[in-house]
């Protein structure tokens, strides 16, 4: 029985993951990723932070995790008057993400720093930004959130991808030290949130998205 209800979970996931799949925008850049082992968000985590901007209107975007900038395309793509910050400290990443921002005619539209997150001291205002979306080194989700979230108007929102470690976060026999040392870090970060006073919304979309309401 119990192998039943894995099933018919499986294939419900599954189920409304395709319901959220949508045509993709940027095949080329999607499938470099696929080919290439680059982590981008999941679709169906996508169409929720898509959906969330445009429940809330918000046209200015501070990004934590530029990569090769699929996700930074879609924030851009829901309203043709946005803007984006994102930071990337990889510069093989980084060059590729600024090259595909021309491709698509968007540069015009980003500012694009090549720096460490945990260190960069970004020239813009407290308060200055509509979403905040934390998307890069997962075992620094705290540091992210403490350090960005002033950025972060009143009953502005921040996303956080990647909460479930692709299911590493219930997994309590984990050997790998490094990998239990993440899973860690992670989970204490997500329960600080939980039991913070922001409103949160833990979601199983895609690896786990988590939303957050700054009032």
């Amino acid at each position: 029985m119990y192998f039943l209800y894995v099933v018919i979970e499986m294939n419900i996931e599954q189920y409304v993951r395709d319901l959220n799949g949508g045509q993709e925008l940027y095949p080329e850049i999607y499938s470099y990723a696929v080919d290439n082992h680059v982590p981008i968000i999941d679709g169906d985590a996508l169409s929720v932070l898509k959906h969330l901007i445009r429940m809330t209107g918000a046209r200015t975007y501070l990004e934590i995790g530029t990569a090769i900038g699929y996700s930074g395309l879609h924030l851009l793509s829901v309203y043709e008057d946005s803007r984006l910050i994102t930071i990337e400290k990889q510069s093989e990443m980084f060059d590729i993400a600024k090259q595909n921002f021309e491709k698509y005619k968007m540069d015009n539209r980003v500012d694009a720093y090549l720096d460490d997150a945990k260190t960069i001291d970004l020239s813009i205002d407290e308060q200055s930004v509509d979403l905040l979306f934390i998307d890069a080194s997962k075992g620094n989700n705290q540091h992210f959130f403490d350090k960005y979230s002033p950025y972060v108007k009143e009953n502005g929102l921040i996303v956080v991808d990647n909460i479930l470690l692709r299911g590493l976060i219930v997994d309590n026999n984990i050997e790998n030290k490094n990998k239990r040392k993440l899973k860690e870090k992670v989970a204490s970060f997500n329960q600080n949130m939980s039991n913070s006073s922001y409103a949160t919304s833990f979601l199983p979309i895609g690896d786990g998205l988590l939303v957050i309401s700054k009032s």
